[in-house]
């Protein structure tokens, strides 16, 4: 994302730059090149984390054994990302102009995914009856949920280095399919350790209490090709110093005479602001694109990072049952590429992600009717045993069997709109910006994710009832929604009107 042009100095700076041989410019290679390879194993590497720690196994241990379960279970985790939501939206933009410009980034991506992991590491001494074990528990996870969300924007910044314009959606496509398969592989192990393991069967919260620690040996252990295959990637302005410099102090927005500190006081939210306005008079359907993504994925978010815990919670689930819960899920969720790939084809991205965010609406609705004891909202009994779970125990209930089967409607309806979401912003982004839009659409991701965590948290606390702090995650939605339709898109791609 490239700083406007605002003075003399900028321009020789900008002189500088290019003598000093800085590499800018777009990658070379298809989708499956060693380039492209590396950047999407970083997926592979790296999204464990987010489905063991975050979503399925962790959080769900969390709140369920050292929280005590129920509504304050939920808050807590609400809170946990509600508070790194915060950090993320304070400091994600500033980041990642000062990414957009900076030096090499292969540096700050090791000391993230350090920080990453050690934190994993340092979540398998949460246990109960540890001192401060609250505090100390979720100090770990704000701390690793923030390097995650950094992570991100570095690696998503160093994805025009990974091969050819044309090739780059299919590169994240893959990231996003290895990450995926990632994941169902942790969770897969993670279930047969607490099913077949007998250590696991006396600890509360079985495997939960270890997975943290499995998570960052993964994570050390696959992370090295990434840093072999994939080229480093310079910002604009080739070096980490001069990009600091110009963000906190650029000269157009420098008040004369004034002290230094008053300057980066003014001149920072300035240059943000400055920034973010000149975009939306650039690409004012780009931009408008990615504030509806902006509110709908955070609403995406909160179904993924509290879904666990909400089973949990409101349907009495054991962690083998959450476990198989997220199996199911991640493995339908492979599907829900194909689906929005298939929707995207036949009705062009807007339509597509306006089908997938109706029926993300419609899902989480039937979600939120369903009890122990009945579904739709109380018009059918659903607490009796129908079945034996094959003899495992899970699933044995009516409701039980109702709400496991919705998955399947939901992961391919998420999965789908986060594929319609990377297509629909190649859909309509100038090719020789894609680069520039995939960095600030992954930002974007990471300035309000506290929205939809502080509301289902405040709603919860108030109504001291999971389903109804739940159920207003459906707002961000059907606001996403509403925004989406404002945008403009036409049926011919920009970068096939480049062509011809």
């Amino acid at each position: 994302m490239a700083q406007i042009p605002v003075s003399a100095d900028e321009s020789e700076l900008a002189k500088s730059t290019e003598a000093d041989g800085v590499q800018t410019a777009s990658g070379t290679g298809g989708a499956f090149g060693l380039k492209g390879f590396g950047w999407a194993i970083f997926e592979w590497a790296r999204n464990p984390y987010y489905n063991v720690i975050v979503i399925y196994v962790f959080a769900t241990y969390f709140s369920q054994v050292i929280m005590g379960g129920g509504a304050e279970g939920q808050a807590a985790v609400a809170r946990v990302v509600e508070i790194a939501g915060y950090i993320m939206a304070i400091s994600a933009p500033i980041l990642g102009i000062i990414v957009d410009k900076g030096g090499s980034k292969k540096g700050f991506v090791f000391a993230a995914l350090l920080i990453l992991g050690l934190c994993a590491m340092g979540l398998g001494w949460v246990k109960p009856g540890v001192d401060n074990v609250v505090v100390y528990g979720m100090t770990l996870m704000v701390i690793g949920y923030c390097s995650y969300t950094v992570c991100e924007l570095l690696h998503n910044a160093m994805l025009p280095a990974a091969g050819a314009p044309k090739a780059l959606p299919m590169i994240s496509g893959l990231g996003l399919f290895m990450g995926n398969i990632a994941g169902v592989l942790m969770l897969i192990g993670l279930l047969l350790a607490n099913e077949f393991m007998p250590m696991f069967k006396d600890i509360p919260g079985g495997v939960g209490s270890i997975s943290g620690p499995v998570v960052a040996i993964w994570l050390a252990v696959f992370i090295a090709p990434f840093f072999l295959f994939l080229p480093d990637h310079k910002g604009a302005m080739g070096s980490w110093s001069k990009a600091v410099a110009h963000t906190f102090t650029p000269p157009s927005l420098r008040l004369w005479g004034g002290p230094p500190v008053l300057n980066i006081l003014w001149s920072l939210p300035m240059n943000v602001f400055v920034f973010i306005v000149k975009k939306f008079k650039e690409s004012p359907q780009v931009m408008k694109f990615l504030l509806a993504r902006m509110i709908y994925a955070d609403g995406i978010a909160v179904l993924l990072v509290l879904g666990g815990v909400y089973v949990a919670g409101v349907l009495q689930w054991s962690q083998s049952e959450v476990l198989v819960y997220g199996i199911t899920g991640s493995l339908i969720g492979a599907v829900g590429g194909l689906v929005g790939g298939k929707l995207d084809g036949w009705f062009g991205p807007k339509r597509a992600l306006i089908i997938e965010l109706t029926a993300i609406c419609i899902i989480l609705t039937i979600q939120i009717s369903v009890t122990q004891e009945t579904i739709l909202f109380g018009l059918i009994p659903a607490g009796h045993e129908v079945w034996t779970g094959l003899g495992t125990g899970f699933f044995t209930s009516l409701a039980d069997i109702f709400y496991f089967l919705m998955i399947v409607p939901a992961a391919i309806a998420i999965v789908a709109c986060i594929s319609s979401s990377r297509y629909m912003l190649v859909h309509i982004s100038p090719p020789e910006k894609i680069g520039e839009f995939f960095g600030f659409y992954a930002m974007a991701g990471s300035v309000t994710v506290w929205m939809g965590p502080l509301l289902v948290r405040v709603m919860t606390e108030h109504f001291n009832d999971q389903r109804m702090g739940f159920s207003f995650v459906g707002l961000l939605f059907l606001i996403g929604l509403l925004v989406l339709l404002t945008v403009k898109a036409d049926k011919t791609p920009e970068h096939m009107k480049t062509a011809t």
